[in-house]
């Protein structure tokens, strides 16, 4: 049976052959740190900006395991690409979360991600937290973000998934995810709030999801919504871009676990979609 990292990696090749990904900087660090890796899941995605895709970025999802630990891999494989490059990551919204004594048993998941640029300064680090029953952490997170009233209507149960967008070029942001699972969604009250909070298409669209995460930073104009589809063919198919049926088009027939798109709100106010990303897991089923 092949190891995780080995089927990660297998994934992560197809996905840079498929949409002819360079080894661009700082690939090959993150593909070194892909081998090394255990109990995790990766995600490749696409980013698409009207004509223009990006498809250099990935996210590794650890499962289990030490997340302290975890957590400290990743912040070793930053300072890695730190030390290559003349570039300088800001860790202050990082530090400010965490604190100096940070409960890490109350960690139901660790991420860590790339977004590889042509030009290394807009590559970007991710590092995404998901805290459970943990409401001292739960406010911090929501104050750093800058609060809203709709961020705390959504927080329907005591668990956030909260990300670290680190940029080469020294800027940082966090961004807060809201999950409201299958359970939550047939709920009548979260209905309502939905209803209140979000544009039609979006409850449309969301009829064909067994959940949502509702992104909020204060460097996106708007909040980013991120559908996770029952059919992930038939959402594509009916979005109306024609670069994402062309990016799915090569994952219909591959071992995918999950299909998140994400959204940004204003993007569902008009009668097309030109921007949006496509995040695709991949498979927990063994490979043979």
């Amino acid at each position: 049976m092949i190891t995780d990292s080995e089927k990660n990696l297998r994934f992560f090749e197809g996905h840079k052959n498929a949409f002819d990904i360079d080894n661009i900087y700082p690939l090959d660090l993150f593909e070194e740190f892909l081998k090394t890796q255990e109990d995790c899941i990766i995600d490749c995605s696409c980013k698409i900006a009207s004509d223009r895709l990006y498809a250099a970025r990935f996210t590794l999802s650890y499962l289990s395991g030490d997340f302290r630990d975890k957590i400290n891999a990743s912040l070793d494989f930053f300072r890695r690409v730190e030390g290559q490059v003349q570039a300088t990551i800001n860790y202050q919204l990082l530090q400010e979360f965490l604190g100096s004594s940070f409960n890490f048993d109350k960690i139901k998941r660790v991420l860590t991600g790339v977004d590889a640029r042509p030009e290394v300064k807009e590559s970007r680090l991710k590092l995404f937290i998901w805290i459970e029953n943990y409401l001292e952490k739960q406010e911090t997170a929501i104050k750093l973000c800058g609060d809203s009233q709709d961020l705390r209507t959504l927080m329907i149960q005591n668990n956030l998934l909260i990300g670290f967008d680190l940029c080469l070029d020294g800027r940082a942001e966090i961004e807060l995810y809201p999950t409201l699972a299958e359970e939550e969604l047939q709920q009548i009250s979260v209905q309502r709030k939905l209803a209140k909070l979000l544009p039609n298409l979006a409850l449309q669209l969301l009829e064909n999801c067994h959940a949502i995460q509702i992104g909020f930073s204060k460097a996106n104009p708007c909040k980013i919504l991120y559908f996770h589809p029952q059919d992930p063919n038939y959402f594509i198919d009916n979005l109306g871009n024609e670069m994402a049926k062309r990016v799915h088009a090569y994952y219909r027939h591959q071992p995918v676990g999950d299909l998140v798109v994400a959204i940004p709100e204003n993007e569902l106010l008009g009668r097309s979609i030109h921007h949006l990303n496509l995040y695709y897991s991949n498979s927990l089923i063994d490979s043979k």
